[in-house]
């Protein structure tokens, strides 16, 4: 309704423009028209744009992206180290501060944590988010690049960018498999595009790599 209403409004003032010039030759008809054009297609890019910030709040993610994770979960979300239950964890906590996770629940009895997403390389967490945001646009049968269409009225946020902050998150579990073994399993939860998961996934495995090499002479 408030669409129809605003292409009117311009249409008609639009055309008042004309009405108030006599004798108005064709290039100027033809500039007219053109920004009738302009306008109604300004007002389908916002509509489109809406429609679609609203689809990513309210369900922002897609089958095929489920199933990606799904997969990626069982190749790259569990990993044993021979190592103890204790030397783990402690390294474990010690490779989340340096990704700059903030720990929001952490059990060393059952081996349990909670905490944010790791912080990537400005840059590099832009150009994944826009990778994921137009893989969603064109599965839901939009432009891919409909959200990088400027249109007068609003700069378009970054949606995707938003849904991870508001929403991500991991979970570790580690159990002790020996005196010498320890499994952890690690999950990613809430973040959707499946490139930026395997991302985090390298990023954490190779910061707990690091940590537990440094931390071998403390055993």
């Amino acid at each position: 309704m408030i669409r129809t209403v605003a292409i009117i409004a311009c249409s008609l003032w639009l055309l008042g423009c004309a009405t108030r010039i006599p004798g108005m030759d064709d290039d100027y008809v033809r500039d007219i028209q053109r920004r009738q054009k302009d306008v109604m297609d300004n007002m389908d890019t916002i509509e489109a744009q809406s429609q679609i910030m609203q689809q990513m709040m309210s369900d922002p993610d897609l089958p095929a992206w489920h199933e990606q994770r799904e997969k990626m979960a069982l190749a790259l979300g569990d990993r044993q180290f021979d190592k103890t239950f204790d030397r783990v964890f402690d390294s474990m906590t010690v490779a989340l501060a340096t990704l700059g996770c903030r720990v929001q629940n952490m059990e060393r009895i059952s081996g349990y944590i909670t905490a944010s997403i790791p912080e990537l390389p400005p840059e590099q967490l832009k150009a994944l988010q826009k990778q994921g945001t137009r893989q969603y646009v064109v599965a839901k049968g939009y432009p891919a690049d409909i959200l990088d269409r400027k249109t007068g009225a609003f700069e378009t946020p970054d949606m995707s960018a938003m849904v991870n902050q508001w929403r991500g998150g991991l979970t570790l579990s580690m159990v002790k498999q020996g005196p010498e073994l320890t499994k952890i399993k690690l999950r990613f939860d809430n973040i959707y595009y499946p490139g930026l998961v395997e991302e985090y996934y390298a990023v954490v495995w190779r910061a707990v790599d690091k940590q537990i090499f440094l931390d071998k002479g403390l055993d």
